[in-house]
């Protein structure tokens, strides 16, 4: 493999390892820092220009020789990454790759079968949406074990929310609370319902963090390595 790109391809993997790092200390730490920002976009960032400079060196290997210098200077050459398949063309054609199909239909077929419009290949959209997002935002997900306090006794119950404080002292129908917890102390007869942060997610979306930045390398490395395969 080309020296560079392997090189590249170890260094978003590190970065990975640092934002895997630290994801589980601001969990624990239910805090979201300008680092976890900072190092998802360089992992989504690494990996997409990883994708461009393995496409490049294929359009340089196979169409940069022939073409004329104004070709040369007008060619956008990147990993194209459509929406729709009708738009795959296109994009090829500004890289000064429009007869791809007809003249390496492997290497088409290939690109093409990666695509976002394929199910297995949605990944492939983030990865350009949020690369591309200067100012990422993330948002904790949280997973709701339980949400609610109740004390009951003797066909009676009282309840309340996460919003309720309790000072030293206080009792609810002679169940003590610690006011460290702000929960009844362990007791038969009180339902605890408690909220965890359990990842990050893209804020305004579904999407996790940590699985797409894994995602982009893990799978981001096997497409590199074939389009090299194409030299």
């Amino acid at each position: 493999m080309d020296e560079d790109i392997q090189s590249q391809l170890e260094r978003a993997k590190e970065l990975l390892q640092e934002l895997e790092k630290a994801c589980d200390n601001e969990l624990q730490a239910k805090n979201v820092s300008g680092k976890t920002k900072n190092l998802s976009q360089e992992v989504l960032l690494k990996v997409r220009h990883l994708l461009d400079q393995a496409v490049y060196k294929f359009f340089e290997k196979h169409y940069l020789p022939n073409l004329s210098d104004s070709d040369k200077k007008s060619a956008r050459v990147y990993f194209p990454i459509v929406s729709k398949k009708e738009d795959l063309k296109s994009v090829l054609s500004r890289a000064k790759m429009g007869d791809l199909e007809t003249s390496h239909h492997d290497f088409y077929g290939f690109i093409d079968s990666i695509q976002p419009y394929n199910t297995d290949y949605l990944w492939l959209k983030h990865l350009a949406d949020y690369s591309a997002d200067k100012h990422i935002r993330l948002t904790p997900q949280t997973k709701t074990e339980t949400k609610r306090v109740t004390v009951s006794r003797g066909g009676g119950s009282v309840s309340w929310g996460p919003g309720v404080t309790f000072g030293g002292g206080v009792s609810v129908m002679g169940v003590p609370i610690d006011p460290t917890t702000q929960m009844p102390v362990p007791n038969n007869i009180v339902e605890t319902k408690v909220e965890n942060w359990i990842s990050f997610l893209f804020e305004g979306s579904s999407i996790n963090v940590l699985w797409l930045c894994k995602k982009s390398v893990e799978d981001g490395e096997r497409i590199v390595k074939r389009i090299l395969e194409y030299l």
